[in-house]
């Protein structure tokens, strides 16, 4: 099952323009999550750090999604198209 059920505007909602700024900027990587679904797709993720309104400090997930033959054979995984599948507030 993939991860990531908000969007990007309930991310922003919930930890601010300026998290979800900053996520944007990082790089992402295998998450070694298997899936047990049926779904082939490869989970990667990247995450930030922040402080929710109360002072929690929390972790804002994106998580990304590549198909196993778009990955077969690709050295340069810049190369792929890297649109975030859904966030996550931890």
């Amino acid at each position: 099952m993939r991860k990531g059920k908000l969007t990007r505007a309930e991310a922003i909602k919930i930890a601010g323009f300026d998290a979800v700024n900053r996520l944007d900027g990082e790089n992402c990587d295998f998450s070694n999550r298997v899936q047990t679904d049926g779904d082939t797709a490869v989970e990667f993720e990247a995450s930030v750090e922040f402080m929710d309104e109360d002072g929690t400090e929390c972790c804002l997930i994106a998580y990304y999604y590549q198909e196993q033959d778009d990955l077969a054979g690709v050295e340069d995984l810049s190369l792929l198209d890297w649109d975030i599948e859904g966030y996550e507030v931890i």
